[in-house]
């Protein structure tokens, strides 16, 4: 019953609990003094939130990170934008696949909404989160309409194998295999560059060129709901395939 019993604390970063009654439902707000993960289980008479860095909680932990975003649109073709795109593949249509699907991964998007976040920062996120890989969504473009086709970049010098014996360049290779083989995209391979998300990072790390949104034939898929769908489930199967054939042991 609303607000009926105390609510007991025993963690020095939990910093307030509130409640308030939300359409007939209980909704309860922990506030902590940094980011943590949590856990909610119940007991006979109650029910309790487990918090504690997200290592100790989540058995495998992703950043995704939907490129560009705010001020930054990226690149744009007929007034459609690269940020748009990211976001609506990366976070609109992947989270329902890892609420109802995964349980035992935790994901951390980046970004939410249409906000500009550094490269400094979506870099560091990784690390402030204890995560296992981190995965960046973009859009590429060129001078002209011919180019065409998906190609998935990491950085040579953050390709260390990590605790599972997962690396950078076999988290390319399986992104880049599935996605060329599902989607029919032109296969334009694994390549190493040096960018900002892939270079300064402290796990393996992938960016991921899914199409030209200048190309004549990859815009009119990129802007196919079905064609965002497909990509969107494949990304999912992906991250789950590389954790399950490389588990982190926790």
């Amino acid at each position: 019953m609303y607000n009926q019993n105390p609510i007991a604390i025993s963690s020095n970063v939990v910093t307030g609990v509130s409640t308030a009654l939300v359409n007939g439902n209980t909704e309860i707000t922990v506030n902590t003094s940094k980011l943590q993960g949590y856990k909610i289980y119940e007991k006979s008479d109650s029910f309790v939130v487990s918090i504690g860095n997200p290592r100790t909680i989540y058995k495998n932990i992703v950043v995704l990170d939907a490129g560009h975003g705010g001020y930054d649109s990226g690149a744009t073709n007929k007034g459609t934008k690269e940020k748009d795109l990211n976001l609506k593949i990366i976070y609109t249509l992947m989270k329902g696949y890892f609420s109802s699907n995964a349980p035992e991964t935790k994901v951390y998007w980046s970004r939410s909404s249409d906000v500009f976040v550094t490269l400094s920062k979506r870099a560091a996120f990784a690390s402030k989160v204890g995560a296992d890989i981190f995965v960046s969504l973009h859009m590429n473009s060129a001078s002209g309409s011919s180019a065409n086709g998906t190609e998935v970049y990491y950085t040579a010098t953050n390709n260390a194998n990590s605790f599972s014996g997962v690396n950078s360049k076999i988290i390319a290779t399986l992104f880049k295999n599935n996605l060329v083989t599902r989607l029919g995209t032109t296969n334009r391979g694994v390549k190493t560059a040096k960018y900002y998300v892939t270079n300064h990072n402290t796990v393996p790390a992938v960016l991921i060129e899914l199409g030209f949104i200048s190309g004549s034939r990859d815009y009119v898929n990129l802007i196919n709901p079905s064609f965002q769908s497909n990509s969107a489930k494949i990304i999912y199967d992906t991250i789950n395939e590389i954790f399950t054939n490389y588990p982190t042991g926790r």
